[in-house]
């Protein structure tokens, strides 16, 4: 729900505070395989998705573009290297982050974009994304950086 207005905030959690104990712990869908995993946390009309993805040691995801999409990669645990190209150039920018030290990188729209577990242990990968992921209308064209 939008909680921008204090009243739908204030409702929201007054229904909340009648939610049945039984109703939790609630389990996420987890979407499994060889790479790792990856996993929907929340998603709002107003402010996007938000996600994230296990992903095992030498394995590459993405290497795609998106012509309107926000995006943010954020690594909070092991090593991974991001690498970005804009569409219709060579030039391969590359960051290299470590979940010891938490930090983010956004992907420009036109910019072909991956990430690598480069550690010897899982990646975690925390993701924002402006708008829900819609399969009608997904954004995403496949080009390797």
């Amino acid at each position: 729900p939008n909680l921008e207005d204090p009243f739908e905030r204030d409702l929201f959690n007054t229904f909340r505070c009648y939610i049945s104990p039984e109703h939790y712990p609630v389990k996420y869908t987890q979407h499994t395989d060889n790479r790792g995993s990856f996993v929907e946390i929340a998603r709002a009309q107003t402010s996007g998705q938000f996600s994230f993805s296990t992903t095992v040691p030498g394995i590459t995801r993405g290497n795609h573009f998106h012509t309107r999409k926000a995006e943010r990669f954020a690594v909070i645990k092991g090593k991974a290297l991001i690498e970005l190209r804009k569409i219709g150039t060579q030039e391969v920018i590359s960051y290299e982050l470590d979940g010891t030290e938490p930090a983010y990188v956004d992907m420009p729209i036109w910019y072909t974009h991956n990430i690598k577990n480069v550690g010897d242990e899982e990646l975690i990968t925390l993701f924002w994304i402006n708008e829900p992921y819609d399969p009608a209308d997904p954004d995403t064209y496949f080009e390797d950086v």
